[in-house]
């Protein structure tokens, strides 16, 4: 290098790194994996325009980055680019520009220098890690070198990223923005593409993860955000006589409802709630939260013994709830149980202790009314915020236990990938039982400044679209078992607000989703989740197309793609071997959204669990562009004369026969002494089909011999046993099979 350019560069690095210690904070995890000496590709995912500058001044060693080729043809960038000997190179030109970046980078490691390369080949639109580009393994055979997996977290949303559509105009969040940079064990040369993806978003799930001591517990976030912007509308009401509070008004709400209610509760920390999907549900969980306590929401739509059954696990003997649920609901639950009436809560509350808590709150500081007035300073991250009991579908309910970090990273995910914001306006009508109603619709919500209509009956159809046009909602989240209440009965401007319509909890047939498609002019994005990852895990999101770039956010019959922070993995269920894309096989799923564990009960938290991943059992298969698509549950399957057989494939086939949108089929196995296991048919009074017609367009649909079930094996129910989130009630549903065949489990 000359003088002239020397001192140029030695200018501009000073420039740049005063300007990156002055207005970043730069955490870097993992730089021991960048070899001392000798050869190593970086392969690294792409959010930001600042991404190459930010790897280029923590590396200890120079970098040599690949760059897009036109960059080089303006002047500044030319001059840049020159300084830090930039490798051009030209994946959109013909095969001789390729093969000619491709040998700059050969050239480069065989003389033992660091190159990187952007693998998703293009700045993410969506925030979304785009496929990796196959071009490095080229350059791997020819110049063989370790690959360091990195990644670079917490820039989606900088100035330097597409978040709102362009680059740099935009206001900057924070002053010191927080930027983590993480560098991954080598890989070998001979690593393929979906491998060293796999690795990239395993780091992200880690840089989640390190976010942990960062953050406070949820109730002590939404403090925060109560008091900087009080004024903002938070929860609405819209039953007769209902109101609508705003962020402050919820804060103080809770605040008095925590300091009456600790009196009457016991020692527990556990407290239970049996509430509705209304106001006072959210306003008292909120409370709970205040109290410092764990929030148990009983399911009130399971049977008597589930729910005695969580009492028992968590140790209560008191509920809260309200006097008019609780007779709606007509349930006896014994005379064990002592209930806290929240209307008789209510007229304890004065309208001066509302309004001298409002004064206080308003004229307060933030932190000021955390630690000091609420004293919230004990409350820690670690913390359990919820338990929330499995549906029993498949046996005794487990109690699943969510730290408030596991919700908080779930909350981040979900809000990044379904970029909520306080422009949003959510109709939740998914119960707080459920873990999407009690992260998404209540938590995430609230701690992005959205707002959020509640409605207790996710059944009532012809309300539920009156609210949504009348509050002009933005996101709905839904099960296929409830959008077919919908389809029937809501008119197609009622949904018309609406930007994104996402269901869960059971598999979304493709014929209701073209149906809703077809009357409201939406088509419904398919997610994925588990309770015990808080719950959300992947979903389709709308394609974004910025400055003539699409990326495709959505695929029919998938489940979407991870959320950011969400790692998963297909794996041979016998092995544990991790398998390719299109094999399908075990879904595993590591992040920090992952469960703290079963309440009381070690063994099953184990069994749960391979090592850092959480074992879902479902079967599934990630395609190349890193969509999910899941298959069947793996205890959904059938053994027969030594074959694995799916019952959702049979079901699928059977719906596809019957041509009809709705649950009118479910299979089930039972015990048999010549096979060992063979299926049978549980279905809803057939119409246009008999059973003969059925078993013989079966027969001629493809499926393997051994998959089909004879005319024997169809018994006619009154009804499919479903549970109150939408699922199949898979305990029913054995319970029956046996009953009907007179098997024996």
């Amino acid at each position: 290098m000359n003088p002239f350019r020397a001192v140029l560069y030695g200018l501009l690095y000073a420039f740049f790194w005063l300007f990156i210690k002055v207005f970043y904070r730069i955490r870097v995890e993992g730089l021991p994996n960048l070899p001392a000496t000798g050869p190593a590709l970086i392969l690294c995912n792409h959010v930001s325009f600042a991404d190459g500058l930010f790897l280029y001044f923590v590396s200890p060693r120079p970098i040599r980055f690949m760059v897009w080729a036109p960059y080089f043809k303006q002047p500044i960038f030319r001059l840049l680019l020159g300084l830090v000997r930039a490798i051009p190179i030209d994946g959109e030109g013909d095969a001789k520009n390729l093969i000619r970046s491709l040998r700059g980078a050969i050239g480069a490691l065989k003389q033992g220098e660091i190159v990187c390369i952007f693998a998703e080949g293009s700045l993410s639109r969506s925030g979304a890690m785009l496929p990796f580009r196959r071009g490095f393994e080229q350059i791997l055979k020819r110049a063989p070198a370790p690959v360091i997996p990195a990644c670079i977290d917490r820039l989606w949303g900088s100035i330097f990223s597409y978040k709102g559509g362009k680059l740099f105009w935009k206001r900057p969040k924070r002053f010191r923005y927080p930027v983590t940079i993480l560098f991954g064990q080598p890989m070998p040369a001979t690593s393929q593409t979906w491998q060293v993806r796999q690795a990239v978003q395993k780091l992200l799930a880690d840089s989640f993860s390190l976010r942990k001591y960062e953050h406070k517990a949820v109730h002590r976030q939404f403090v925060r955000m109560a008091c900087r912007y009080p004024f903002r509308m938070c929860f609405i009401d819209p039953l007769p006589g209902g109101r609508e509070l705003s962020a402050m008004k919820v804060l103080v709400g809770a605040a008095i409802m925590a300091k009456h209610l600790r009196p009457k509760l016991d020692d527990n920390p556990n407290v239970g709630l049996l509430m509705p999907t209304v106001l006072g549900g959210a306003l008292v969980n909120v409370a709970v939260s205040l109290m410092g306590r764990t929030a148990v929401n009983l399911n009130y739509t399971a049977s008597r013994e589930s729910i005695l059954s969580a009492m028992k696990q968590c140790g209560l003997k008191k509920l809260v709830t309200s006097r008019a649920f609780l007779q709606k609901l007509n349930m006896d639950l014994g005379s064990d149980v002592e209930y806290v009436i929240l209307e008789d809560l209510r007229k304890e509350i004065t309208k001066f202790e509302q309004l001298r808590t409002l004064l206080t709150f308003m004229l307060l500081p933030g932190w000021v009314v955390e630690h000091w007035v609420l004293r919230l300073g004990g409350h820690h991250i670690d913390d359990i915020a919820t338990i929330i009991f499995s549906s029993g579908s498949t046996g005794e309910p487990k109690g699943v236990m969510l730290s408030h970090h596991n919700i908080i990273s779930n909350v981040e995910q979900a809000a990044q990938a379904m970029n909520i914001g306080p422009h949003d306006r959510l109709l939740a009508v998914l119960p707080f039982f459920h873990s999407f109603g009690y992260t998404i619709t209540l938590w995430t919500a609230t701690l992005v400044g959205a707002s959020i209509v509640y409605y207790p009956d996710p059944r009532q159809a012809k309300e539920i679209g009156e609210f949504c046009q009348k509050y002009a909602c933005t996101i709905f989240v839904a099960t296929p078992t409830f959008l077919r209440f919908y389809l029937r009965r809501c008119e197609p401007e009622q949904f018309r607000s609406l930007r994104m319509l996402v269901t869960g909890a059971e598999k979304l047939p493709i014929k209701l989703a073209q149906e809703f498609e077809a009357k409201f002019g939406m088509y419904p994005f398919e997610g994925y989740g588990c309770t015990e990852l808080a719950p959300g895990v992947s979903a389709n999101m709308p394609d974004v197309d910025v400055n003539g770039v699409r990326q495709i956010g959505h695929k029919r019959g998938t489940i979407g793609q991870p959320f950011p922070g969400v790692a998963v993995k297909i794996v041979d269920p016998d092995t544990m071997a991790p398998l390719p894309p299109g094999e399908p096989g075990m879904l595993l799923v590591a992040g920090p959204n992952v469960m703290t564990g079963y309440l009381g009960r070690a063994d099953l938290t184990a069994k749960a669990m391979h090592g850092e991943w959480y074992i879902t059992g479902d079967i599934a298969k990630l395609d190349e562009d890193g969509f999910l698509q899941i298959t069947d549950r793996l205890s959904r399957f059938s053994k027969i004369a030594g074959e694995m057989v799916p019952h959702q494939r049979v079901e699928d086939e059977i719906q596809t026969i019957l041509d009809n949108q709705e649950r009118v089929c479910a299979v089930a196995g039972v015990p048999d002494e010549k096979k060992g296991e063979r299926i049978v048919v549980l279905h809803a009074p057939l119409e246009n089909m008999t059973v003969p017609q059925i078993v013989a367009r079966l027969n001629q649909s493809g499926l393997p011999n051994l998959w089909l079930p004879d005319e024997r094996s169809f018994f006619e129910v009154p009804e499919i046993p479903i549970l109150g989130t939408g699922k199949l009630d898979l305990q029913t549903l054995k319970k029956k099979a046996l009953e009907l065949t007179g098997a024996t489990s």
